[in-house]
């Protein structure tokens, strides 16, 4: 058995565990990519608040959002990250960023969540380059967003008032980066908190923090009904499901549990891949590299991580 130093502080000891667990998932699953074994340590995020994260499919950049300085940070091989872009910071607010998602044109969708005044989705077309999309409800909290078509994308949102139960839906928005105006149309109504969304296939999934389940639609069924839909289909039970990411094959990755990160089957099974999380936030897949990048948000003033989970 491994025994630790005395001296050693809680939060090396975590690291410690992290590495151990990382390394233990590599022997497991195998080489990542078909080659040499890929570095699956988790990489320390010092001074950074993250949250959302994406793989740009085409070079397997890595980028994440960092809520200490309202920025999207980047990362050519997923380790060694810096300031790519910044996010205008609503006045007198905290900085709360949320999922994002790569459209089909290459451009990086960004969501600011708003806190019930100022939520925003914001266009990345590059380095230093983030358009406001005007035109969307900034009362709504949003937290997930999917790309689904040409300047298209489906939007998860809730209101809260006061000590009413939060209730929420998800829309499209079909925006024009060139003039940075987007119109909302309500898909879905009757959530309670929706947060992670993603698309596979014609399927989508949304996560109900509120209901802890996972439902389903398919979106062509939402995209041709008149008005909005009430779903009532629970594709999976689960226990603090929050922003999701899907792989080739149709299953799902998101927070689960207290502290754990679930693969969820195309049958709906739920099963733990990984645990001792801070808090497990963003998840993005890397297909290509067989790699699942997971965000471990820690408390303020502790050590963030990005977990990199081999995937088979």
């Amino acid at each position: 058995m491994l025994r630790l130093p005395v001296a050693l502080s809680t939060r090396c000891a975590r690291g410690l565990l992290q590495i151990l667990i990382a390394g233990a998932l590599a022997q497991t699953y195998g080489c990542a990519s078909g080659g040499a074994a890929a570095d699956m340590t988790p990489v320390a995020l010092n001074g950074v608040r993250p949250n959302g994260i994406a793989v740009n499919a085409g070079d397997g950049a890595v980028y994440l959002t960092d809520d200490a300085k309202s920025s999207i940070l980047r990362s050519a091989d997923g380790r060694a990250f810096a300031p790519y872009t910044s996010i205008p910071q609503a006045p007198g607010q905290g900085i709360s960023l949320s999922q994002l998602s790569f459209d089909r044109e290459g451009n990086l969708l960004a969501v600011r969540f708003g806190f019930g005044s100022a939520s925003a989705v914001f266009a990345v077309k590059g380095a230093d380059s983030a358009t406001l999309l005007s035109g969307p409800n900034p009362a709504r909290r949003r937290l997930g967003i999917a790309a689904v078509g040409a300047n298209q994308a489906l939007s998860t949102w809730f209101v809260k008032e006061s000590s009413a139960p939060a209730a929420g839906g998800v829309s499209l928005l079909t925006y024009d980066t060139a003039t940075g105006h987007a119109t909302e149309r309500d898909l879905i109504t009757g959530l309670g908190k929706p947060v992670g969304v993603a698309v596979s296939g014609d399927m989508v999934y949304v996560s109900d923090q509120a209901r802890n389940v996972i439902v389903r639609v398919p979106l062509a069924s939402l995209l041709q009904a008149a008005q909005p839909v009430s779903v009532t289909d629970t594709f999976a039970k689960i226990d603090n499901p929050d922003l999701m990411a899907a792989d080739a094959q149709g299953a799902l990755y998101t927070h689960c549990k207290s502290a754990s990160v679930c693969k969820i089957a195309t049958d709906g099974t739920v099963s733990e891949i990984a645990s001792d999380f801070h808090d497990a936030r963003g998840v993005a897949v890397d297909a290509t590299r067989h790699r699942l990048y997971v965000v471990d948000r820690a408390a303020a003033g502790g050590t963030s991580y990005v977990r990199i989970l081999p995937l088979r």
